[in-house]
């Protein structure tokens, strides 16, 4: 049976740019055959009663919740450097803070970072990017996001060279705003995930891939 998980969701709970209703997630997690699911909230992680209860309904049907964060990071001067997938953390990270600070804190305090669509085009032209684009080369990043629905084959080409340059893997997520984007993008893991700790343990080692559902 294969292990898939789907690491980028939004919901409209705490996102205001979301279309889905939290309380539609899990019937169609189960309909796209997954694992378990991420819930990545701009700049906010789920509260832990809420998230505990969502969490009990989606272990009825043998899904594992991850409670996650995705935080768009700045320079100095306002400009953004990129967005990450936060896992780990007990809290939200609210403070703005370039990219390297993001990654020092969430490694600090025992999480991991993904960047998130790092190659994703934005409205300015080839070079500029919703996510950190060549900026994950620089940093020390727990995994990079391969599989993501903006990413076309030009952008999975340059995420495969920073994966191998910086030996880290490659996930995938949805990045999903509406209820059927869910399970688009999904990762897959080698090995049994039961609880957050084996979550984060297989990210760390490597035994994860990115795939298109």
């Amino acid at each position: 049976m294969m292990i898939a998980f789907d690491l980028h969701i939004h919901t409209r709970r705490y996102s205001g740019c979301s279309f889905i209703e939290y309380e539609d997630l899990v019937g169609q997690a189960a309909s796209a055959g997954l694992s378990g699911f991420a819930l990545t909230e701009h700049g906010m992680r789920w509260p832990d009663a809420e998230f505990g209860r969502l969490r009990d309904i989606a272990a009825e049907r043998g899904m594992l919740l991850i409670n996650g964060q995705e935080i768009n990071t700045f320079d100095a001067s306002h400009r953004s450097e990129g967005e990450f997938l936060v896992f780990g953390l007990s809290r939200s990270l609210t403070k703005e803070c370039p990219a390297a600070e993001l990654v020092h804190t969430v490694h600090e305090e025992g999480g991991i970072v993904i960047a998130a669509h790092p190659y994703k085009l934005a409205r300015g032209g080839k070079s500029h990017y919703y996510g950190a684009g060549d900026r994950v080369n620089q940093l020390k990043l727990d995994a990079i996001e391969l599989c993501h629905p903006d990413h076309g084959e030009a952008a999975m080409k340059k995420v495969r060279r920073a994966m191998e340059e910086l030996k880290i893997p490659g996930t995938g997520g949805s990045d999903a705003h509406k209820i059927l984007q869910v399970g688009s993008c999904v990762t897959v893991f080698e090995n049994p995930v039961r609880n957050e700790d084996d979550f984060i343990r297989e990210i760390r080692a490597g035994n994860v891939t990115g795939v298109r559902s």
